[in-house]
């Protein structure tokens, strides 16, 4: 007894004493080496990684002569720095919150309130476009009609590697992975689909240990708030909703638009659009019993469109619809003004993203309206029961619900989801993307439970049968080790990277000054090229992240799939090419080459910090239309 205890006091002190030798070890220690080519200033936030993500990038650009100030800010002081100040050579930021369109105006367009880059249309200004090119690429690109057609893909395909080739203005990092853990007698199921589009393909193997039955699926969530979607501000409103409503289009993974209760759209020219709508859909019954055989159809289309457009919490995301007509019942037409204070009608491709929104029953939220006999009333009584109890078209409906405790949903018999006759339209590939619905599975129970250690506890005792644990590294490894157990994986909506400031106050980095030994780059450009090329984004994420993160070559999100070129420009680590780079540059490695050496043992300590980091803070923006 004696012992074991002095095992653990002995235990603790270890982890102590390397918890304090490690606030020290993690800054590099200039020890020798000739004198740096030139100083750029590298700042980011601390409370998390990123201050290592930094020491690192001190080492690498050492190796080509590049001393690098670290400094690291707290988080309001940082986001004055990024906005307003920019006094930094180099930054580190993540943004997260993308979406299914890849317009990143706001980001790299000159007055962009997110142009960290200090891009201008001087920098590549083309006499023939009669602005930048960069600049062209991004207004060019909310112009192309059709928004899904293989022609605008193509272009951002062209402008993603345009600007990471000619610009550079930043070099991509990581973006992380989620990971799920569930019980290994469940078939069917893929992470990355979701579990609304993996239902039709599920079923159990036998039943697991706890489990109470094999018709039904138990997992998690917080507890729900506003059901209506028109209002919810929270993950687990929005995940009854969606399981109960259908959108117009649905996206797969990989972001690609299929039509789902739009049998098609039609872009008739740029401008109008039509929307023809899948007949014979049947919405399920009311809370209230009084609507039991009502069919979707345009009214239902319009109505969505225009509460969203008028009583929603984000009308302004809507400001791109200039009108709306209903051609016939399972027709209708939209008319686009994607810059409504300009003259005449624009064009506006990231429309599309806002049909894939969730469909809302006219039958019942429009029972009575405003005194201008368009606007819904949203006093109604309908809608304080819809808050509570929603209804769609989609495969659940809501069965019931124990405050505290859990939400039961059961699969809705009539959905057209299992209608044979209406998913079998060639145009929805419906069995290899959703399935046969033959698994048995008719019940969907999502149990509040809060606290994450507590659902760790229920699901390993079998009462949950998927759980997160992407914040639990060493949970993950042991249920890869238990064949009770799978665990998957998927990228997340993250984008983090290393900012480059191309402003021509700073030297070298922004100079716009044509190459000595290479007329065709500025030298900020080749410096830029050299910096991206010399950081080891492999290693980082090996020590830091065991491996686990993924690595993200393109200027937009690694999720948004089909948007990203698999031919980018990838500055995958190369010091080769890093030192040619500097050299077009005018930095000569003739002679000895610029160095500086760390203390010994410095990714362990990195990654004894990290394992002990609390959080990570995150540069979260929302991107809206003006």
């Amino acid at each position: 007894m004696r012992m074991n205890k002095l095992k653990s006091t002995i235990l603790v002190g270890v982890i102590l004493s390397l918890f304090v030798a490690s606030s020290v070890a993690i800054q590099p220690t200039n020890v020798q080496g000739a004198e740096a080519f030139f100083t750029l200033v590298a700042k980011t936030n601390g409370g998390g990684v990123r201050p290592d993500y930094l020491n690192f990038l001190q080492q690498h650009l050492a190796r080509i002569g590049i001393n690098v100030d670290v400094i690291v800010q707290d988080w309001p002081s940082f986001v004055m720095e990024l906005i307003f100040y920019r006094n930094f050579d180099i930054c580190y930021v993540a943004l997260v919150g993308g979406g299914a369109d890849p317009d990143m105006m706001g980001v790299y367009d000159e007055n962009g309130s997110l142009n960290l880059f200090g891009y201008d249309t001087s920098m590549d200004y083309d006499p023939d476009l009669g602005t930048g090119k960069n600049q062209w690429y991004m207004e060019e690109g909310n112009l192309i009609m059709p928004p899904d057609s293989g022609e605008r893909i193509q272009h951002y395909w062209e402008w993603e590697q345009y600007l990471m080739d000619k610009i550079c203005p930043l070099h991509p990092t990581f973006a992380p992975k989620s990971y799920v853990a569930m019980w290994s007698n469940l078939q069917g199921y893929n992470f990355t689909d979701g579990l609304f589009q993996s239902w039709g393909k599920m079923s159990w193997d036998g039943s697991h240990q706890g489990q109470e039955s094999t018709s039904e699926f138990v997992m998690r969530d917080a507890a729900w708030s506003d059901l209506n979607p028109l209002f919810q501000d929270d993950a687990s409103s929005s995940t009854i909703s969606s399981a109960t409503m259908d959108p117009l289009i649905w996206y797969d993974a990989d972001l690609t638009a299929w039509p789902h209760l739009a049998e098609s759209w039609t872009q008739l020219n740029d401008t109008h659009v039509r929307i023809n709508i899948r007949e014979g859909i049947k919405w399920q019954p009311d809370p209230d019993g009084e609507f039991l055989t009502e069919d979707f159809d345009a009214e239902d289309v319009y109505f969505t469109l225009y509460a969203w457009a008028t009583v929603s919490n984000d009308p302004q995301l809507w400001d791109w619809i200039k009108s709306m007509d209903i051609v016939d019942d399972y027709t209708i037409d939209i008319y686009i003004d994607g810059s409504p204070s300009t003259p005449g009608d624009q064009p506006y491709a990231p429309y599309l993203p806002s049909l894939a929104t969730r469909m809302l029953p006219e039958h019942y939220l429009n029972q009575s309206q405003l005194s201008d006999g368009v606007t819904p009333d949203t006093t109604h009584p309908a809608w304080d029961t819809f808050a509570t109890h929603c209804f769609g078209t989609g495969l659940f409906e809501f069965a019931s619900f124990q405050e505290g405790v859990e939400t039961q949903l059961t699969v809705f018999d009539n959905c057209w989801r299992m209608d044979g006759t209406l998913t079998a339209d060639p145009a929805l590939n419906w069995e290899e993307r959703f399935g046969t619905f033959v698994g048995g599975l008719d019940t969907l129970r999502i149990r509040i439970i809060p606290d994450t250690q507590t659902a760790l506890l229920e699901f390993e005792n079998g009462k949950l049968d998927y759980v997160g644990v992407t914040a639990y590294p060493e949970k993950r490894d042991a249920y890869l080790a238990d064949p009770d157990f799978e665990i998957q994986s998927d990228t997340t909506f993250y984008f983090g990277f290393f900012g480059y400031n191309m402003r021509e106050s700073r030297e070298y980095i922004g100079s716009r000054d044509p190459c000595p030994n290479d007329e065709s780059l500025t030298i900020g450009l080749a410096v830029r090229k050299a910096i991206s090329y010399a950081i080891d984004r492999y290693e980082i994420n090996d020590v830091i992240h065991r491996g686990e993160y993924t690595i993200s070559d393109h200027p937009i999100y690694k999720k948004q799939g089909v948007w990203c070129n698999p031919n980018i420009i990838r500055y995958d680590h190369n010091l080769d090419l890093a030192r040619e780079y500097m050299e077009k540059a005018g930095f000569s490695f003739t002679s000895e080459i610029p160095t500086t050496s760390v203390t010994p043992g410095f990714g362990f300590w990195v990654t004894l910090a990290s394992m002990l980091a609390v959080s990570t803070a995150t540069f979260v923006i929302y991107k809206r239309r003006k």
